[in-house]
């Protein structure tokens, strides 16, 4: 009697600690600190951006079930232990920012309804863009992410006996617009509208390539002005349930016209050697005409005349806010990141990153 007496007293006693703990742990579980801030990028006072293009892993399959009924995404044991060491590379090169396609053509990540309108996400595509940002976090990286890419909008075509592309109606009707964002941009916004492991979100991938004033050989084309209209209502949608600034990815500095108007907040293009008589590298941002900053999204690091510090001079001396080189996974004639490295050394060595612009 006397031992189960004590052993009464004794949890008793413990049950003030109990409730403790578990107040405790219910207020930790619902009074989250709020995310940390980190310097601002993508402004004519912040800290100049230097980073790659990852693009992706598997192009339009790293986040979310795909098409052909798999999932190899970046929470895949696979995929996880491979970004992590590729975040761990680019980290030690000293880049601070990754470029990162997320639905590309819409292989992968979106459900789709018979109509063609956007029903919702896999399940999976939060688990992926979670382990991304967890392993961003872990590297000090920030993510810009490509939300889509001109492919979406291009005729469908059947790759590995499954249809891919051919979402034209999501950027021109203004029924499927609203399917894309309440069904599948909202869930996103929701779960990582506040995160500073995010850079940017970009809309949209040289939408340039599928709109009626671009190259003849385009079959799929999409007007300007409801190109702009997704563009800008896309931007605004993004700006209510986040906090991260919005951008599009111009292919080429004459085409920045499109967007000055398109409720961004900062401007981007692209050069490689085909455009570099059209895009005029050494002409002051200030001198180009648009308000909005701007960086260099995509440059290459192959078959290149220049090389990464001279981009990266380029860019940083007349005021442009950031350069991201073309890339870190992609093997297309303009990638070869590791024949850059002395030239990424050389740079940093020479600029003191938490230097504001000149």
């Amino acid at each position: 009697m006397k031992i189960q007496k004590r052993t009464a007293l004794r949890l008793a006693a413990l049950v003030p600690v109990i409730t403790i703990l578990a107040v405790l742990g219910w207020w930790l579980a619902t009074h989250k600190a709020p995310p940390k801030e980190l310097p601002p990028l993508f402004k004519p006072t912040s800290q100049f951006a230097i980073g790659v293009n990852y693009p992706w892993r598997d192009y339009g399959v790293d986040f979310g079930a795909n098409v052909w009924g798999s999932h190899d995404g970046v929470s895949s044991p696979a995929g996880k232990k491979e970004v992590d060491q590729d975040f761990a590379y680019i980290s030690s090169l000293g880049l601070n920012v990754v470029r990162w396609f997320v639905f590309c053509d819409g292989r992968g990540g979106l459900k789709f309804g018979q109509d063609g309108q956007v029903t919702g996400l896999d399940p999976l595509v939060l688990n992926d863009m979670y382990t991304a940002l967890e392993l961003a976090h872990k590297h000090q990286i920030r993510i810009m992410f490509v939300i889509l890419d001109y492919n979406f909008a291009q005729r469908a075509t059947w790759v590995a006996g499954q249809r891919v592309g051919g979402h034209r109606k999501v950027i021109e009707k203004p029924a499927f617009t609203a399917s894309f964002h309440n069904n599948a941009l909202l869930p996103l916004l929701d779960a990582f509208g506040q995160s500073p492991d995010i850079a940017a979100w970009e809309i949209i991938n040289e939408p340039e390539w599928v709109m009626t004033e671009y190259p003849f050989w385009q079959k799929s084309k999409i007007g300007v002005v409801k190109m702009q209209t997704f563009v800008r209502e896309t931007a605004l949608f993004i700006k209510k349930h986040a906090k991260q600034p919005v951008t599009v990815g111009s292919a080429s500095q004459d085409d920045l016209d499109y967007w000055d108007n398109a409720d961004l907040d900062f401007l981007q293009f692209h050069s490689y050697p085909y455009l570099e008589a059209e895009n005029h590298l050494n002409t002051p941002a200030a001198d180009l005409g648009h308000k909005l900053p701007i960086i260099l999204g995509e440059f290459p690091t192959h078959n290149t005349k220049l090389s990464t510090d001279q981009y990266f001079d380029l860019m940083y001396n007349n005021g442009y806010v950031g350069a991201l080189a073309w890339s870190y996974r992609a093997s297309d004639m303009y990638s070869y990141l590791n024949q850059q490295l002395p030239a990424i050394a050389a740079w940093q060595k020479a600029h003191a990153l938490k230097a504001k612009h000149p």
